[in-house]
């Protein structure tokens, strides 16, 4: 199966880059707008905030000038604004896999542009989130720990997909589920592409638990509101979406209560519909610091019949993962 990127191709340094039109916002010339240095940072203001300017030809270890225009892109929920020498053209082509010794820490593959290999670059990274070498902690774990986390994700994602089937009257496939410790940033970057219009649900655990979360594409929402005899376009819809969180996210943490015996109470579940980013950024997933080791629980479902399909992630506080094992008997 082909893998079909649609990207932004931008030059600095002499060379070619492609940056995840997923991840762009807008582009602009840097002589429109006001340019500071404020803490040895620069700094540019758009659209009445202050974004970090990032050098991309410097941060690709390559000689920059003078860049006169600048991307706004997003990495791990926030906005940045890269500096480029020139805005090429934006393209969709297939994804190209390097060799491995040639996949660099800020690259993801590349696409093939006017008779160039263009590697695709990664936005969290990049800004300088975090670092690409040490974003996955998982190996912290030990395979049994592994093991023991991705059973709890498994048997969370069947109960919620047994309580969606209930609500929809058709059945729920769970495409895959999986567990993985990372640094917060990364984590954040995993909830989907923030440039995308989607609707958020967001139910926070008390105490500070973690958050639960459910991320619809915008189409995926208004089918499922569809399915329960509702749309977007109203107050009835945005409520309908709220029940299903609320009702999955139960489900979802019934099913680590049953396996631990931890108390984990959500609290009334929230729902916005936006682009992506911007609700991740204000949502309980955005807070922290960007290092802050943390688990992600992430499971995929589709209902039958239809294309509705979303992302459901928990995203608990690491001294609940500490909590977990212990309780399931891996915490050594």
């Amino acid at each position: 199966m082909s893998d079909t990127v649609h990207v932004l191709v931008v030059k600095a340094g002499g060379l070619s880059w492609a940056l995840p039109m997923s991840a762009v916002e807008q582009a602009f010339h840097l002589s429109d707008h006001e340019v500071h240095n404020v803490g040895g940072s620069r700094v540019v203001r758009f659209r009445d905030e202050v974004l970090e300017l990032i050098d991309l030809a410097g941060k690709v270890g390559l000689e920059s000038g003078d860049p006169p225009s600048a991307v706004v892109i997003w990495g791990a929920g926030r906005r940045y604004a890269l500096m480029v020498d020139e805005l090429d053209s934006q393209i969709s082509a297939e994804r190209v896999q390097l060799p491995r010794l040639a996949h660099g820490q800020l690259t993801d593959g590349a696409v093939h542009h006017r008779e160039q290999v263009v590697p695709i670059l990664r936005p969290g990274p990049l800004t300088g989130a975090y670092d690409a070498a040490q974003e996955d902690l998982t190996h912290q774990f030990t395979e049994m720990q592994q093991s023991a986390l991705a059973e709890i994700a498994n048997i969370g994602s069947g109960h919620a997909a047994t309580a969606l089937s209930a609500m929809v009257g058709r059945p729920v496939d769970v495409g895959y589920s999986e567990a993985m410790l990372v640094v917060l940033a990364r984590a954040v970057d995993e909830l989907g592409e923030p440039m995308n219009r989607s609707a958020l649900v967001d139910t926070p655990i008390m105490d500070g638990g973690g958050s639960v979360l459910l991320v619809f594409p915008e189409e995926s929402a208004e089918e499922l509101c569809q399915l329960l005899g509702t749309s977007m376009s109203d107050e009835l819809g945005l409520g309908a979406l709220q029940e299903v969180g609320n009702i999955l996210s139960a489900s979802y943490l019934n099913a680590i209560v049953e396996m631990t015996g931890i108390a984990l109470e959500p609290e009334p579940p929230k729902v916005n519909v936006d682009l992506l980013g911007r609700m991740i950024s204000s949502s309980g997933a955005g807070s922290g610091r960007a290092s802050d080791p943390t688990m992600l629980m992430r499971s995929y479902l589709t209902v039958e019949g239809s294309t509705a399909r979303f992302s459901f992630l928990f995203v608990p506080q690491i001294k609940s993962i500490s909590l977990l094992l212990e309780k399931l008997g891996v915490d050594a």
